[in-house]
C-alpha cells in the first residue's frame, strides 16, 4: 500500500497540503486554545503543511499501547475533550473538509484509531493526523475508536478465547465510560457501519485523486476490505 509522504525534522512534522488543510489548521488552533493536546499549526507552503510533533509514542508503534482497559478509558476521555471544545468553535463560511458530511455542531477527528493517539505510560496523551476531520455526530468518532481498539472483527481471524473476549468487552466499556457516554451503544453494529463508511470515503477521495487513497483504489483495497467484511459479517 502507498503511504503519504511525511517529513519529521526535530519537533516539526511536514505533511502534504490538501484543499482542507487551512480549515483544519484553524480548528487545531481553537483546540489548542482550549488546552486540548493536538498539533500546533506552524506554516504552509505550496506542497506541505507544517505542524508540531505531539509528544508521546505514536504511529504503528502505538498499537501495543491500546490493549488495556486503562488505555481505552484514556482514549474516551481525550475524545470527549475534543468534542466538548469543538462545540465552542464556529467554522468559517468557506470551511472545507476532506469528505462529504452531514451538518453537525461537533467537529470529529474522523480517524481516531490507536495509531493516531500519542501514548505515554499506556495512556492517550495527544491526538494527531487530522486530515479526516469533518462535522459529524460524536458517535462517529466513538464507533471508529471502538472498531480499532476493541477491536471489532472486520476480517477473518482466529476466534477469541473466553478471557480474550472478556478483555475486549472491558476495553469497549472503559472507552465509553471514559467518554462519559450515557445510554445504549451497539458496539459491533455501529463499528461495522463506520467501517463501511470509511471504505466509501476512501473511494470518494480516490476518485478525486487524493493520495494515498487513489493508489489504494487502483490496487483494489476497497473491494478486498468489503470481501473481508462480508466473510465475517454476512
Amino acid at each position: 500500500m502507498v503511504n503519504r509522504e511525511i517529513l519529521i525534522e526535530g519537533s516539526t512534522v511536514g505533511r502534504p497540503r490538501k484543499p482542507w488543510t487551512e480549515t483544519v489548521h484553524a480548528f487545531l488552533e481553537h483546540l489548542r486554545s482550549r488546552d486540548v493536546p493536538v498539533p500546533r499549526p506552524l506554516a504552509l507552503d505550496e506542497q506541505f503543511e507544517y505542524v508540531s510533533l505531539v509528544d508521546g509514542l505514536g504511529g504503528d508503534d502505538a498499537w501495543t499501547a491500546h490493549v488495556t482497559s486503562e488505555a481505552g478509558h484514556s482514549m474516551g476521555q481525550l475524545l470527549r475533550r475534543v468534542h466538548d471544545a469543538a462545540r465552542e468553535w464556529s467554522p468559517p463560511d468557506d470551511a472545507c473538509w476532506s469528505v462529504p458530511h452531514t451538518p453537525s455542531g461537533t467537529i470529529c477527528h474522523g480517524d481516531p484509531k490507536p495509531a493516531n493517539f500519542a501514548w505515554r505510560n499506556g495512556r492517550a496523551v495527544g491526538l494527531f493526523d487530522w486530515d479526516a476531520a469533518r462535522p459529524a455526530e460524536p458517535v462517529n468518532d466513538l464507533a471508529y475508536a471502538l472498531l480499532w481498539s476493541v477491536p471489532v472483527r472486520i476480517r477473518p481471524m482466529p476466534e477469541r478465547t473466553a478471557s480474550e473476549q472478556l478483555a475486549a468487552d472491558a476495553r469497549a466499556a472503559a472507552l465509553l465510560e471514559g467518554y462519559g457516554w450515557e445510554g445504549p451503544f451497539e458496539v459491533a453494529e455501529l463499528a461495522i457501519a463506520r467501517h463501511r463508511q470509511a471504505i466509501n470515503e476512501v473511494e470518494w477521495l480516490g476518485s478525486h485523486d487524493h493520495e494515498p487513497h487513489a493508489s489504494w483504489v487502483r490496487e483494489g483495497w476497497p473491494d478486498r476490505w468489503r470481501r473481508e467484511l462480508r466473510a465475517v459479517r454476512p
